[in-house]
């Protein structure tokens, strides 16, 4: 009986404490949002050069979520190879640019970079701090629409077949919408 009354003793404060202190489980909303952009090209020269372009409006869960949106935020990016030449492999740079500027976001590269090795496991895009405060500090105002442009270079491609050099790969940008319930 004591344990029956201590129990229900501790289940009164945790329901009045939680009463007087309004704890409001949806008092905010996350989402993820997964930001995609392909890149597709045959090259016939030992340097490949692509560029996308996207916009946050391109996305349904934000044109669902605008009119409530509080902030955004920069979670992760990675690169995914879909399909590439037998053994592609060069110098890779990554370069991420608002909009239509060349205001540059951030920049990646890896000088040993093979498209195979990211055929079936994604790359981690690791930026600096800097690099992650400057999408944050674009991503600023959520509710008006931001445009990306990105651009992927492999430098000194090769191949098992040699020219031309085929890649079709994407970058995918994991950011976090924070919502008004």
């Amino acid at each position: 009986m004591k344990k029956l009354n201590k129990l229900f003793f501790i289940s009164i404060i945790i329901v009045t404490s939680l009463a007087f202190n309004s704890c409001d489980p949806f008092d905010e909303l996350y989402l993820t949002l997964a930001m995609d952009t392909r890149f597709e090209t045959i090259a016939p020269v030992s340097n490949v050069f692509l560029t996308s372009s996207i916009c946050l409006s391109e996305f349904d869960d934000y044109e669902d979520n605008n009119d409530r949106l509080k902030v955004i935020k920069y979670i992760s990016a990675a690169y995914f190879t879909l399909s590439s030449s037998n053994g592609l492999n060069g110098n890779m740079r990554l370069k991420l640019y608002q909009g239509n500027t060349n205001t540059l976001l951030f920049e990646f590269t890896d000088s040993n970079f093979n498209a195979d090795l990211y055929l079936t496991k994604p790359m981690k895009i690791n930026l600096t701090q800097q690099e992650i405060n400057n999408i944050n500090t674009y991503l600023t105002n959520p509710k008006v629409d931001k445009c990306f442009r990105a651009e992927l270079e492999v430098l000194n491609a090769n191949d098992n077949d040699g020219p031309p050099f085929q890649l079709n790969g994407k970058v995918e940008f994991l950011t976090e919408l924070q919502i008004e319930p």
